[in-house]
């Protein structure tokens, strides 16, 4: 039954894709009463907590993609800005916001950090959040980057027709199942504002996919309002994608969203007209490894994986993988500058207390010799300190010698083993600066291949080390023959 209903989603037509998307995707009449009984709710309270406060010239006003009606139907998330006036100093409103902010809660609320404190709470269901920001008459007096949101919400409120805010979420759930919507710093991708410019450009899910396949990343400008001729803005904007905030020629929407990011979407957008698939948007995750397949396939591509994990404090998520990358970058570095050749790489956190970085890496032992590149021979004062210093080094194995017109040596290696090398030097790389505290108090454990398997205990851990060795993106995945998905 299972294979006859694939077989059958394989072979929709986009109509019918975009149909049934719409089915699973647009909210029914009891969700939107749902929020609407929830902000009116939050609303009064608001509003008698600014009375207690003594805070006047103040307003409550629903923003983000519920206010826009481009939300998904599990997406029950509510953005409540609390807009105060500009008067205030950026210390009260850090300070009198978060206290108002705490008092509108009805239940036990987080504090959360962007610019500025905001709180997040879950009431009835729905996920709330509640977020200070100053009251400016125009994008240009913006004080602090959330009162730009309200912008937001009103210009795409004001354009998108009836029948455009149902193609931004199917637009939305593309985007979701392929991977890159989000412009948190784990995604690096497309942001929900910027899923919906994208609909104002192009009118419809399909035209925006027949646009995307043919982008090429640095040559993409998107801009509405025409606020640019199309050789200035490079001198603006340095960015693979390039989409002029309507709401703020100095911005651009399209900021957050990586190389890596916009290329998968290029790709995905090509495939997906090649062959449209319901997977697309509702991609099977993988099966979690197990140890006996994961010992087969590293001895099938004769490559090795090498685990390092770090025990933290939580931290909020966009710090943590802000951390996280840093220190992934850090040890990619020194593998490579100690002669491992690394093939990819990625991280893994349960985002709490807990992540991985996981390397694939050509060897995990290195020749006990390595050849040291020295001086050019007619730069002869540098020739000379590195004559000196290796002509009777203990550590020298073989040289000085000439090759073409530089020294050389071989020289003894500090390190020959992968593990000796992370272990030894982890204090002393590029790492974000609490997973640096992380180590210093409880140190790095280091698993090599077969000692993985001590972390398969985690079923997501288990699915996102099959992802990396897999690598193949989920739309691209025989669904029907792949017994891994």
């Amino acid at each position: 039954m299972k294979q006859k209903q694939q077989k059958y989603e394989d072979s929709m037509s986009i109509e019918e894709i975009k149909r049934e998307v719409l089915r699973r995707e647009k909210p029914s009449e009891s969700d939107y009463r749902l929020l609407k009984e929830v902000f009116e709710y939050l609303r009064e309270r608001g509003l008698r907590t600014f009375k207690e406060f003594n805070i006047k010239d103040a307003e409550i006003t629903l923003v983000g993609s519920v206010a826009k009606d481009t939300w998904l139907k599990d997406d029950k998330d509510i953005d409540i800005f609390l807009l105060f006036p500009p008067t205030m100093s950026i210390n009260e409103l850090r300070e009198i916001g978060l206290k108002i902010a705490k008092k509108i809660a009805p239940c036990r609320s987080e504090e959360k950090y962007a610019e500025h404190p905001y709180i997040e709470f879950t009431y009835r269901g729905v996920k709330v959040d509640i977020v200070p920001c100053f009251k400016v008459r125009k994008p240009s007096e913006v004080i602090t980057a959330v009162d730009r949101t309200p912008f937001h919400t009103k210009y795409i409120s004001e354009r998108l027709t009836e029948e455009q805010r149902d193609e931004v979420r199917i637009l939305k759930r593309f985007f979701k199942g392929i991977g890159v919507y989000g412009a948190e710093v784990k995604i690096e991708g497309f942001s929900g504002y910027l899923t919906e410019l994208l609909i104002l450009k192009y009118g419809t899910f399909e035209k925006t996919l027949e646009e995307v396949a043919k982008w090429r990343p640095w040559r993409v400008l998107i801009d509405i309002e025409g606020y640019y001729e199309e050789k200035s803005f490079r001198r603006q904007f340095s960015s693979p994608l390039i989409v002029i905030d309507p709401v703020d020629p100095t911005r651009n929407a399209a900021a957050a969203v990586s190389l890596q990011k916009m290329s998968e979407l290029i790709a995905a957008a090509q495939a997906f007209l090649r062959e449209p698939s319901l997977f697309f948007f509702y991609p099977p995750k993988p099966r979690p490894i197990s140890c006996q397949e994961l010992i087969k396939k590293i001895s099938e591509r004769g490559l090795h994986v090498v685990a390092v994990r770090f025990e933290h404090k939580y931290l909020v998520p966009d710090i943590l993988w802000g951390e996280l990358k840093r220190s992934l970058k850090g040890i990619h570095e020194l593998l490579e500058r100690e002669g491992v050749m690394v093939r990819d790489s990625t991280i893994w956190s349960n985002e709490r207390d807990t992540s991985i970085v996981l390397f694939e890496v050509e060897r995990i032992k290195l020749p006990s010799s390595e050849m040291h590149i020295g001086p050019l021979v007619y730069e002869r004062e540098h020739a000379e300190k590195f004559l000196e210093k290796y002509r009777t080094s203990k550590n020298t194995y073989a040289g000085p010698f000439l090759h073409g017109d530089r020294w050389h040596v071989y020289r003894m290696r500090k390190y020959c083993d992968v593990r000796d090398i992370i272990e030894k030097n982890i204090g002393n790389i590029k790492l974000g600066k609490d997973i640096r505290e992380a180590v210093k108090k409880k140190g790095v454990k280091i698993y090599v291949d077969s000692e993985i398997c001590e972390l398969l205990n985690g079923k997501e851990f288990a699915q996102e080390l099959r992802r990396f060795l897999d690598k193949k993106p989920p739309w691209m995945v025989n669904h029907n023959e792949d017994k891994d998905y």
